[in-house]
């Protein structure tokens, strides 16, 4: 029994549904979209609202309760940014969550959008379940917030309660002093008011008396029946009563006080409950130590509310993590669609110009053949032109034309030869992956990423050309997602030519030319012949102790704003290691270089 029992306190129940209530406000100025967005979500069992503009999503907002909004970026008048400012510039809507709605097409900085408050975003054209796992996401991460919040806000009720309750029998106990003649009889009032437990004991840690709060825990008649006793007399087991005694000499030997001790106790009637205990030394005019005071506190309830908060704090986390981990899954899948199409696309343009070359080239060799052989057939038919004939062949150098243009047409023929080489690698890179791993030359997507990365590796004005240097391993067929391997593949590589050229900076071209930047990829196979080994070296400036650590965080880059998305190693990683089941680790050394190592399954 709590010395608070009939004054207990309840938390209220949380909301379990976090779709009960409120509502989903949809501001959009395009009719079909926001028809495809409020069918999705209705049809999902959702209540919907809409706006086609920002002023009057305003308007909305300040009569009917909102749990989320989907706001449109582009709009006239009131764009998306502009509205997201006033909502969280007004007090009653700002803890709103707020999902920007863009197109792949526009140039949205997105990085604008989460600074001004926003939590996530949908692109255009929307994907149904993208739209449903994002809306209930963020709505459950909302409610849980809320519901943290609620009980924060109860347990400092709680607290204040206690302590009032506190404050009033401490108020009570001062007026009933002046009334108290005899000291023991003041010194029972004293401790029976105290709503803690409170105990006291001689040196060999015999009870001399206690409160009756005590007493009752102990389930005795009065507090007097505890005179004589020790623990081991007590509804303790031996072990517990060994631990309190050994305890209780440590403090009156040491004279230093143990406070806050917490452990579970049974009580008489076998409910297990939480006890706060602190044990002091008493001493005596002299300052001796003669016995030990001790005070207990049941924060049963406390601590059933810290480990509910405690837990909840972990469901939070959870989601977050989900949260962040379908965020990279979107944003790689996103990118790859992207890349893969404008890559796919160049590749096919290629192509039809190129077959058109490349199928014209032979007949026209054959003409030329042919037009050289009718020449030769007309200078033995006439063996003596007219001088108006002779002196056009030794102008246009008859001979040399005979012996050059085969010469000419071969170099072009090599061209479109080496253009569909281009075209080939392009698709190579781009190739979709099916829904399983396929079996892949590892060397084939490098080779084409790199092809995609030579602009990059060129000399220009400022530094010499980078040297690839490749020293392939023989390496079998791996089954893997090719496309998503070469993605990192990209952003590696991308990411040395980026640390190439910042050690760059403050370098002149011939300084630069005596150490040249160089980028070294190794392939092998592992000694046990289970999984191969890629490594991507530079030797820039490499990787300080502080971005070691945070190198795969996820939204984590070095580069300056509007210049990278901090989700490139972050996805690369996701891809290694949690998609192929392999490892990606780095090892850097400052002033010497970079180097990257992926591990993939055979």
């Amino acid at each position: 029994m709590t010395a608070f029992s009939e004054n207990s306190i309840a938390f209220n129940n949380p909301v379990t549904n976090p779709f009960d209530n409120g509502i989903i406000l949809i501001v959009d100025d395009v009719p079909n979209n926001l028809k495809v967005l409020s069918d999705t979500l209705a049809q999902a069992g959702f209540e919907v609202a809409i706006a086609t503009s920002g002023e009057g999503a305003l308007q909305q907002l300040e009569h009917a309760p909102v749990s989320l909004i989907l706001l449109d970026v582009m709009m006239p008048g009131m764009n998306g940014f502009e509205t997201c400012q006033h909502i969280k510039a007004n007090l009653k809507t700002r803890n709103i969550p707020i999902i920007f709605i863009t197109a792949l097409s526009e140039s949205v900085n997105k990085v604008t959008g989460f600074e001004l408050g926003a939590i996530d975003y949908i692109t255009k054209p929307f994907q149904q379940s993208e739209v449903l796992a994002r809306v209930r996401t963020h709505l459950k991460l909302n409610q849980l917030s809320q519901s943290l919040e609620a009980r924060n806000t109860e347990l400092q009720k709680l607290t204040e309660q206690l302590e009032q309750r506190v404050t009033e029998r401490t108020q009570e106990l001062f007026a009933s002093i002046e009334t108290l003649k005899q000291t023991q009889q003041l010194m029972r009032l004293v401790f029976d008011t105290i709503p803690h437990w409170v105990g006291w004991k001689d040196i060999n840690s015999v009870f001399l008396g206690c409160n009756q709060s005590l007493a009752d825990a102990l389930n005795l008649s009065s507090p007097d029946e505890i005179v004589g006793k020790t623990d081991y007399d007590l509804q303790t087991s031996k072990e517990e009563s060994d631990c309190y005694r050994v305890c209780d000499r440590r403090i009156m030997e040491s004279g230093q006080a143990e406070l806050h001790i917490i452990e579970q106790w049974q009580r008489a009637d076998g409910e297990q409950i939480w006890l706060d205990t602190s044990k002091m030394p008493l001493r005596d005019a002299k300052g001796n130590v003669f016995g030990i005071l001790l005070v207990t506190e049941d924060i049963t309830e406390r601590q059933l509310a810290q480990e509910e908060l405690k837990q909840q704090k972990q469901n939070l986390e959870e989601a977050l993590a989900e949260l962040q981990g379908t965020q990279v899954q979107l944003v790689q899948s996103e990118k790859m669609s992207a890349l893969g199409n404008l890559v796919a696309g160049v590749a096919h343009e290629i192509n039809n110009p190129v077959g058109f070359l490349g199928g014209n080239i032979q007949p026209a060799l054959d003409y030329i053949k042919d037009i050289f052989g009718l020449i030769d057939l007309y200078q033995q038919e006439y063996s003596h032109p007219s001088g108006i004939i002779q002196d056009e062949i030794e102008a246009i150098d008859l001979d040399y034309i005979r012996e050059d243009l085969p010469k000419l047409v071969g170099s072009m023929q090599e061209g479109v030869k080496r253009i569909r080489d281009i075209s080939t690698s392009l698709r190579t890179f781009s190739r979709a992956d099916s829904d399983r791993p396929i079996a892949c030359n590892i060397h084939d997507g490098i080779d084409s990423t790199i092809l995609i990365l030579k602009h990059r590796l060129k000399s220009s004005k400022t530094r010499p050309e980078i040297k690839v240097i490749k020293e392939y391993g023989q390496l079998p067929l791996v089954e893997c997602f090719v496309g998503q391997l070469n993605q990192v593949f990209m952003n590696i590589l991308a990411n040395a030519i980026d640390a190439l050229e910042e050690s760059n900076i403050g370098r002149g071209f011939e300084e630069i030319k005596i150490n040249p930047n160089c980028i070294t990829i190794i392939t092998q196979i592992s000694e046990e012949k289970q999984k191969v080994i890629i490594k991507i070296k530079d030797n820039g400036q490499g990787i300080n102790e502080q971005v070691k650590q945070k190198i795969f965080d996820h939204l984590f880059t070095t580069k300056a704003v509007g210049q990278g998305t901090g989700l490139g190693l972050a996805i690369a990683r996701q891809i290694v290691e949690e998609t192929h089941g392999g490892k990606l680790s780095f090892n850097s050394v400052l002033g010497e270089g970079t180097e990257f190592i992926i591990e993939i399954p055979v």
